[in-house]
């Protein structure tokens, strides 16, 4: 597996957002702020990286509890991780863009101790919301059945970013943005 994208769906949990119940001072001031002065950080982009997010580390948390479980072996697992990550490693990193920009918006304009309240509240949102999913599946199929399941669909290519996908007009937009204002690498 791509060491960079291990990484990424480790750190992307730590750094993601999405729509809460009740968003941070810090968070909601950057979201809202968006169309004020043509930040790019508006509560759809928010969203669509919290789900995102919140994918990750469910992908994570399965991967970490079905080793062995559900006839998949770790070899296993991570031959469909690698071939999701693969699959979707462009919008991964556009991700990865966005959530770090956002983070970093929230430090410049309302200093560290907001960024790290912001941080601390999205890192609890996103492994509350994947912890329920897992719960979710497993109480409904139980562990061997669910994680068969679960890698499965994620093989299979259901789980890509694409036609169909949740907010997948969303990330098309914003990698199609990369791609048109990103210098190309040399």
């Amino acid at each position: 597996m791509n060491k960079a994208f291990i990484a990424l769906a480790l750190i992307l949990p730590l750094v993601s957002t999405s729509s809460y119940a009740a968003p941070s001072k810090a968070a909601s001031k950057a979201s809202s702020s968006a169309n004020d002065t043509g930040n790019p950080f508006t509560p759809e982009r928010n969203k669509a990286a919290g789900n995102l997010s919140t994918t990750l580390v469910t992908l994570q948390k399965m991967a970490n509890g079905c080793s062995g479980k559900g006839e998949l072996s770790e070899e296993n697992i991570k031959k469909v991780q690698t071939r999701w990550q693969n699959q979707n490693k462009q919008y991964l990193a556009v991700h990865y863009d966005y959530v770090s920009g956002y983070i970093m918006a929230i430090k410049q304009f309302q200093g560290e101790e907001s960024s790290k309240t912001a941080l601390a509240e999205m890192t609890k949102f996103n492994n509350e919301q994947a912890n329920a999913i897992v719960k979710t599946m497993i109480d409904k199929d139980g562990v061997d059945a669910a994680c068969k399941k679960y890698f499965g669909i994620l093989g299979s290519g259901a789980m890509d970013i694409k036609e169909g996908y949740p907010d997948f007009k969303i990330w098309k937009g914003m990698l199609e943005y990369s791609k048109k204002n990103t210098p190309a690498k040399k």
